[in-house]
């Protein structure tokens, strides 16, 4: 009866550490990654290449790295002022991707260039801007 409950005592002191171990891996209870940069999709309405982007690019980005560290916004400059954001220059063309760094524009893709040329660009400006 003694080893049967020492048996027990460590097979539950073994199971301990791993539901605690599956708690803290488990994405959708850690806290979302606080990053100085952020992602700005400016869209505007009945824009063919915005829903282009949004089916596209969007999934492909969220489940990046690079999307899970960055998070990313859509504003809608049929409805909103963009002109106070802290952008360098006035969007013209729809969707345009500004990469802001505390509420500065670092750097933007104009147009829609489809999912993995976005990827690479995205890349390469927060590398380039860090």
């Amino acid at each position: 009866m003694r080893k049967l409950s020492l048996l027990l005592s460590v097979m539950l002191a073994a199971t301990v550490p791993l539901a605690q171990a599956d708690a803290r891996t488990d994405g959708s209870k850690l806290p979302a990654p606080q990053s100085p940069y952020e992602l700005v999709v400016f869209e505007a309405d009945g824009c063919i290449y915005c829903q282009n982007f949004r089916s596209d690019v969007l999934p492909l980005y969220r489940e990046s790295k690079i999307g899970r560290e960055t998070p990313i916004r859509f504003v809608n400059v049929s409805r909103s002022d963009e002109t106070k954001m802290g952008l360098s220059g006035a969007i013209t063309i729809a969707p345009t991707v500004v990469l802001m760094h505390q509420g500065q524009e670092i750097d933007r893709i104009v147009g829609y260039t489809g999912p993995f040329n976005f990827m690479k660009m995205v890349a390469w400006m927060l590398g380039r801007s860090e």
